[in-house]
């Protein structure tokens, strides 16, 4: 009986320390899951988020491509896409919008409209405060700007629709979805761009 209870007492820490090792490890695959599942609802923000933008590029180009030279070319342009990011939940975490002279259908938006508050590229710089505050009134009626833009370098009435040189247009959209899970970070940055020539007319 001496022996007995002996080898217990001695099996007996063996297995708590079991138990300890047990409940270390199944905290690990917990948190391991949660991070997983954490990041893919960030993910799957975030992929809504490029989706949403890409239909504002893709909204804003094709109207304002369409209205060539006319003042309101960029005002008809942006407020579809500033429809498009409303519905979709995206308004608010607009953090610039630039509408830019592409230089072929495939081209970029110049690095700088996408950075700086000043510059001298073909690009128009909006602020995200400033898009979401858009009304007609902000347009001027001559040259077709927004007038608040930080930057007003390629106004309607200074581009080219003449058929055979008629200019790109583009528009790219930088958009910041806070994440849920912060531990992964604050932010999800989106950008999307959509370059089309402006309807042409025959000289």
């Amino acid at each position: 009986m001496t022996r007995l209870a002996f080898h217990r007492s001695r099996l007996a820490p063996q297995r708590g320390d079991e138990r300890g090792a047990t409940l270390v490890e199944l905290a690990f695959v917990c948190l391991f899951i949660i991070t997983i599942l954490a990041g893919t609802y960030d993910l799957g923000q975030g992929w809504r988020g490029g989706l949403a933008t890409n239909e504002a590029t893709r909204t804003a180009a094709r109207t304002s491509s369409a209205m060539g030279t006319k003042w309101y070319a960029d005002w008809y342009g942006l407020s579809g896409a500033k429809a498009a990011l409303a519905n979709s939940g995206m308004l608010n975490y607009v953090e610039r919008v630039v509408v830019f002279k592409a230089t072929a259908a495939n081209g970029s938006v110049p690095t700088l409209c996408t950075t700086a508050t000043s510059t001298t590229e073909k690009c128009n710089i909006i602020t995200g405060a400033q898009f979401r505050a858009m009304t007609q009134s902000s347009f001027n009626t001559t040259t077709g700007c927004m007038t608040p833009a930080m930057v007003k370098n390629w106004c309607p009435s200074s581009r080219n629709n003449i058929q055979l040189t008629a200019d790109y247009y583009g528009v790219w959209i930088n958009v910041r979805i806070p994440k849920m899970f912060k531990f992964l970070g604050e932010y999800t940055s989106v950008t999307r761009e959509t370059v089309m020539r402006l309807e042409p007319t025959e000289q």
